[in-house]
């Protein structure tokens, strides 16, 4: 079976169109965090998501930050994830003091 030659005619994909925003990766990385801050040997791993749903989160919320990923920021997706991420901070904390104390 010959294989066809690429049409020549065809665009290449614009690479700023994929991926998220960093209002949509700060949510997720909050959720993330959040959801595995409460189990003992993962709570590190969300400790650093935590972090970078923080940072994620606030450069979306920048006023010219959202525009260092190639689209519009997702504002509201950024403050979700700063939310989340403080919060998940906050379980790793007690967590951590919490386990240490076992």
């Amino acid at each position: 079976m010959p294989m066809r030659p690429r049409s020549r005619g065809s665009k290449p994909r614009n690479s700023s169109s994929e991926g998220m925003d960093l209002g949509t990766r700060a949510l997720v990385l909050g959720i993330g965090s959040l959801l595995f801050s409460w189990v003992p040997l993962l709570n590190i791993v969300a400790f650093l998501a935590a972090l970078m749903a923080v940072a994620f989160g606030l450069i979306a919320r920048w006023p010219a930050g959202g525009m260092m990923a190639g689209g519009e920021p997702n504002e509201r997706r950024g403050l979700w994830g700063v939310i989340l991420g403080a919060i998940a901070l906050v379980v790793f904390v007690v967590t951590a003091v919490r386990y240490s104390v076992i």
